[in-house]
């Protein structure tokens, strides 16, 4: 495990979706969607968490070493970004 998590956002065309690249690894699984906060309460533990961590977040993909998030407009992305970055640093550190 690297000493740090590091978060790399990039931002798409949909005002309400982002990329988030982590230098940790997320999921082993080929790919975790969840399209509702109902279904990631359900869904693996890290889902679990970021939907937990950060209010706004309205789906999340992830994968190997990314999460596609979708927020609900309402929500400014600088506080789900800051919120979803301190939990993984929670989760590996």
């Amino acid at each position: 495990m690297s000493e740090y998590v590091t978060v790399d956002i990039e931002y798409s065309d949909d005002q309400d979706v982002v990329e988030l690249y982590i230098n940790q690894t997320l999921t082993e699984a080929h790919e975790e969607r969840y399209a509702s906060r109902a279904e990631g309460d359900l869904g693996s533990p890290i889902a679990q968490m970021l939907f937990a961590a950060a209010e706004g977040i309205e789906a999340v993909t992830i994968t190997e070493d990314c999460l596609l998030i979708t927020r609900n407009a309402e929500q400014p992305w600088e506080a789900i970004i800051d919120e979803v970055r301190a939990a993984l640093r929670d989760w590996f550190l």
